[in-house]
């Protein structure tokens, strides 16, 4: 076989080979009438649709435009009576059985033999603190037990036992 030959029976493989390759493709796509459905979802899916536009009497939260309430001055003959603050706890056990409530462990769980009462991801073993922040006033309560179903609380020389809730 002389070179031309050659070259002739390589470009006519060459042809064939690129030919199939194009018919094979082709196989691969529907016919327009079998496409018609999913353009006709996509141009729907691709139309815009403008909202519709908001009423002026809106409240902005980044920016309250409303007014502020006028109140009108009450007029009394009486003078006013100074009210009494609140009493709040006198004592550390008193502040405790306020503040115990609302002291929720997720659970226990033992390591190395130890008791640890968990907090979400923090966990405070017995003798740990557990640092709280109750009417403006900073607290430093002490974990003094963990049981399976119980905790006790501890601030200065008064303790509280809790429950410890499950949550199944």
């Amino acid at each position: 076989m002389n070179r031309a030959n050659f070259r002739l029976v390589l470009g006519l493989i060459l042809v064939l080979g690129l030919a199939s390759e194009a018919w094979a493709q082709a196989a691969n796509v529907f016919s327009p009438k079998r496409r018609m459905p999913t353009v006709e979802k996509a141009v729907a899916f691709s139309a815009r649709v403008l909202p519709e536009p908001l009423t002026e009497d809106l409240n902005n939260p980044f920016f309250p435009n409303r007014p502020e309430p006028e109140v009108a001055p009450v007029e009394s003959d009486q003078t006013e009576t100074p009210v009494a603050a609140p009493r709040g706890p006198r004592d550390n056990f008193e502040l405790l059985e306020t503040i115990a409530p609302e002291i929720n462990p997720s659970g226990t769980m033992m390591l190395g033999g130890q008791p640890l009462l968990l907090f979400g991801q923090k966990k405070i073993r017995v003798g740990g603190e557990l640092p709280i922040i109750y009417a403006g006033n900073r607290y430093t309560l002490v974990i003094s037990a963990i049981e399976s179903s119980f905790f006790t609380l501890r601030l200065g020389e008064a303790e509280y036992p809790r429950p410890i809730k499950s949550n199944n």
